[in-house]
């Protein structure tokens, strides 16, 4: 006869990742606001892949959604990940600053 064990089986289960949420504002083609999306592309397919929700605000468009992001100056990267909210300004080429900001390891993936 088996001995019977209490209580359901568990697997260990490596840490789930924190779903980002990004929105990038920008002011149309300018040249910062260019660069800020190109930095930001660089960084999610380095270090976020497919943990990432990305919205892109033009605010010359939209600018409704600024305002209510509390967002005044472009480019800038509203980040809502694990219940905090963080904003960065401007075009987000330094990387080490910004993945401190999303809270990854500083370096190559």
């Amino acid at each position: 006869m088996k001995p019977r064990t209490k209580g359901p089986k568990t697997a260990a289960r490596a840490p789930k990742a924190t779903r980002h949420r990004l929105q990038l504002f920008v002011a149309g083609t300018e040249p910062n606001s260019q660069l800020a999306r190109e930095n930001l592309k660089r960084i999610i397919a380095a270090h976020l892949k497919d943990n990432c929700e990305l919205a892109i605000v033009d605010v010359l468009k939209d600018f409704q959604t600024a305002l209510a992001a509390n967002v005044l100056v472009t480019p800038a990267l509203v980040v809502d990940a694990a219940g905090t909210r963080t904003i960065i300004f401007g075009n987000l080429t330094e990387i080490t600053k910004v993945l401190a900001a999303l809270r990854l390891p500083p370096g190559p993936p």
